[in-house]
């Protein structure tokens, strides 16, 4: 098999002489196992004894000659885990000599209070809390793994808390890894997870609005990368309605974004508006936020109903319920509140608070029908109204009775609501025909005056006016009475006989002076006789006068004819024979 030297003498039988040369080397495996390496020179060489702080250890314990003919041997120990301390590699070969050599490893803590936290598109920025003590602890080293992609980065420097990972992919997520290292060894890895989320958008101030619509626009910083946005509004409620919440957010599907029309908004209203973009590693941080004031539109729904609060002949209270907050369009501004008559005409003046939504309408005039309506106003004109009936009362009521043919009594009631320091009274004849009697300026106190000197069963209109107290103004009430019918006080006028055969005649006569008619003609006495004796007939007729036929007298007889009217009250005077 061919020849083969043997070196031997190298030893004795007292032993030969062993000796370690450059210590125990130490190789970091991986972040979990470590190995310890001495090389022994002597012989024989056949065992070694590896210590931890003392303690035997065998794990991994593997011998190599390397050259038997200079009988150097290579001793290493594998360690699984983060287990540091004294490590003592022995080397016996069996006699009297011996020799050893060791090596000290820290055992580090982890960091605590790691982050991870995107400070740019293409950027994460890492946190840490250094171990407290440091224990010896020279860096750091931080690995990252994320869209197909890894790497690391040592830092050094045993009290540094933060580092920056650049050139890194948008729309990825990544698995950040920080150990400590001291003497070799590292701490238990701690991981944080970041996705590169694309930039907030920056939104443009200005906006482009109609009375449901708003136009924004804006970008994304480059470097982001986008798959879509999320469009949100959120409606300020201090401006139309309160308890009507009015948001809402759309979701788009898109590369970009440089802006979006948001449709279906209400009119008059302003909006807070936001946008967030986003990609594969998720959505991004809110934009700032932009304001839009929608168009107004003049209010599409009326007042609530209409309550009357009090009426005085004069005046009335009301106030109504609020629009329909999608009715309003725009903020409430004032009201508009009418009281139309019968007529159709508009009376009075309306004082109106527009919070308390409370109208007080004054100038109106006692027992009058009217239509009150109330309609809201905002900036872009007026809505439909909302209407209520109301009656006012009689401020004064006055009514008169005949105290005789002469007289009449008239009595008055002034509504509750009001109080008067005086009353004044006028009159008029209204048989203007006959008289134009009238007076005004009676003062008068109470509740009744009798006006005397007037005509007999002749009609008066009379009105009282109350002088209100304070600066109340005036009050009127009216009315009409007739004082009591007498007979009429002359006779008829124009009478005349004319003869129409031997036995017959016709009496023809005209009305009683206006004046003296004294009441309602309701007819006439005719009579007629030889001298010493009459015969008297009811005829028919009217306050224009009248005639009748008299028939059946004998011829050649001289006769007295005369004619008187006749009221409720008795017959008056007759004509001259």
């Amino acid at each position: 098999l061919g020849l083969k030297t043997v070196n031997v003498g190298l030893y004795n039988s007292g032993g030969g002489i062993v000796t370690l040369s450059g210590g125990v080397n130490f190789t970091l495996d991986s972040d979990d196992r470590f190995t310890l390496t001495c090389i022994s020179t002597g012989g024989p060489a056949t065992t070694v004894t590896w210590t931890r702080d003392s303690t035997t250890v065998t794990q991994g314990t593997q011998t190599v000659l390397n050259d038997p003919e200079t009988a150097q041997y290579t001793h290493t120990l594998t360690v699984a885990g983060r287990l540091g301390g004294l490590y003592t590699c022995t080397v016996s070969n069996g006699k009297p000599s011996s020799a050893s050599a060791s090596i000290t490893l820290q055992d580090p803590q982890p960091p605590t209070d790691v982050t991870a936290v995107q400070d740019g598109p293409t950027s994460i920025t890492v946190t840490w809390t250094p171990p407290d003590p440091l224990d010896g602890i020279t860096g750091y080293t931080i690995s990252y793994t994320g869209g197909g992609s890894s790497g690391s980065v040592d830092v050094s420097g045993g009290s540094t808390n933060s580092y920056t990972l650049t050139g890194l992919t948008n729309g990825q997520t990544y698995t950040i890894s920080i150990v400590a290292t001291s003497s070799g060894l590292s701490s238990p890895p701690v991981q944080a997870s970041v996705g590169l989320v694309p930039s907030a958008p920056v939104l443009d101030s200005t906006t482009t609005v109609t009375a449901t619509t708003v136009i924004i626009s804006g970008s994304v910083p480059s470097g982001s990368v986008v798959t879509g946005y999320v469009v949100q509004w959120q409606r300020d409620t201090s401006i139309v309605c309160p308890d009507l919440r009015d948001d809402g957010s759309v979701t788009v599907a898109s590369s970009s974004f440089t802006g979006h029309t948001i449709t279906g908004l209400e009119p008059g209203n302003r909006y807070t508006i936001t946008v967030t973009v986003s990609n594969g590693a998720g959505s991004g941080p809110v934009s700032n936020a932009v304001a839009a004031m929608i168009t107004a539109t003049a209010p599409s729904g009326p007042p609530g109903p209409i309550t009357l609060v009090t009426v005085t002949p004069n005046s009335a209270i009301v106030q109504w319920g609020e629009v329909l907050c999608l009715q309003r369009n725009g903020e409430i501004t004032d009201y508009t509140v009418t009281a139309t008559n019968s007529d159709g005409m508009e009376e009075g003046t309306a004082s109106v608070d527009v919070d308390a939504r409370r109208a007080t309408i004054s100038g109106l005039t006692p027992s009058t029908q009217y239509t009150v309506s109330v309609a809201a106003v905002n900036s872009a004109g007026t809505g439909p109204s909302t209407t209520l009936p109301v009656e006012t009362p009689d401020g004064l009521t006055v009514s008169a009775t005949p105290s005789s043919s002469t007289s009449l009594t008239i009595s008055w009631t002034l509504e509750d609501s009001l109080t008067a320091t005086s009353y004044t009274i006028s009159y008029y004849n209204t048989n203007t025909d006959c008289f134009t009697h009238s007076r005004s300026g009676i003062s008068a106190s109470g509740t009744s005056y009798t006006l005397d000197g007037l005509e007999e069963g002749t009609e008066y209109s009379i009105t009282v006016t109350a002088t209100l107290t304070g600066n109340g103004g005036t009050q009127e009430g009216s009315t009409t009475a007739t004082t009591l019918t007498a007979a009429p006080s002359a006779p008829p006028t124009g009478v005349v006989v004319r003869v129409e055969s031997s036995t017959s005649i016709t009496v023809q006569w005209g009305p009683v002076e206006c004046r003296h008619q004294n009441g309602e003609i309701t007819g006439y006495w005719a009579r007629y006789g030889e001298e010493g004796s009459s015969e008297v007939q009811m005829v028919s007729g009217d306050s224009s006068g009248g005639m009748t036929t008299v028939s059946g007298l004998t011829k050649e007889i001289v006769y007295t004819v005369q004619v008187a009217a006749v009221t409720s009250s008795g017959t008056g005077a007759y004509s001259d024979p």
